[in-house]
């Protein structure tokens, strides 16, 4: 997970110094805080892309949806598939590819300088900043936070929709139903 934060280029705040596992804690607990209210923020427009999306049509040309969490490329962004008859995950029907593109027009939820306030960095050689090899967001758990703010979404949204639908955080977690 840190992979992400690591290869994030530009200007980086370098006060922030790693003093201990305190501060790490401390650090951790912050983005924890952050990242709840920003999604509250989000979460309106994120609930009306859903609604729309279920007001849709879908026939029997699909078995399930799938969200799937990136953390990175933009960081905490999600895109939903279906799954076809064929049983392959795509970008379609048309209502998904809208709720993909809406949430395309919504997100970054977390810009690269935010994240860099959560970053650890030391000093590396000859001085010089370094980002941290251990990040106190590589505790961070994901499927704790987002899970219930997407569930919280579909059930104010969801309605008949007689289909499966799961979520799994990309390359971390397997496919949980909500």
């Amino acid at each position: 997970m840190i992979d992400w934060l690591k290869s994030l280029l530009g200007k980086r705040n370098t006060e922030n110094r790693s003093t201990g596992a305190a501060h790490d804690f401390n650090q951790l607990e912050q983005f924890e805080v952050f990242l709840a209210e920003r999604m509250k923020r989000f979460h309106p427009s994120v609930s009306d892309a859903f609604a729309k999306l279920f007001e849709a049509d879908f026939s029997d040309n699909i078995k399930g949806l799938h969200i799937e969490i990136f953390l990175d490329d933009p960081a905490f962004s999600f895109r939903l598939f279906s799954q076809g008859n064929s049983d392959v995950w795509a970008d379609e029907p048309a209502p998904i590819k809208e709720l993909n593109d809406t949430i395309d027009r919504l997100w970054p939820i977390v810009t690269e300088d935010e994240l860099d306030e959560y970053m650890i960095w030391e000093d590396g050689p000859k001085g010089k900043p370094q980002v941290a090899l251990e990040q106190p967001l590589d505790n961070l758990n994901i499927p704790r936070i987002v899970f219930p703010w997407f569930n919280k979404i579909l059930s104010e949204t969801r309605g008949s929709f007689p289909h499966p639908i799961t979520a799994s955080v990309h390359d971390i977690t397997l496919p949980e139903e909500l």
